[in-house]
């Protein structure tokens, strides 16, 4: 029996998150879900190509959506 796991982001979305205290904005080029209990589910997306994996909460839609959150 398998798990469905709903993704904010799919591949080729724009997200925007915090790096080196600048915000910046980069697509999702790959997204990776680690299941380590059954209750629990890390997603994790690829951004620009394999140059780093990002966490889901730390991603945001919109430039507004994320300066609103700090």
């Amino acid at each position: 029996m398998g798990v469905l796991v709903k993704t904010k982001y799919s591949i080729g979305d724009k997200v925007w998150y915090i790096s080196n205290n600048r915000v910046q904005s980069l697509d999702v080029t790959g997204v990776g879900i680690c299941s380590e209990l059954e209750a629990e589910c890390k997603v994790e997306y690829i951004l620009h190509f394999n140059s780093f994996w990002v966490n889901e909460n730390k991603l945001f839609k919109s430039k507004k959506e994320l300066l609103e959150s700090l």
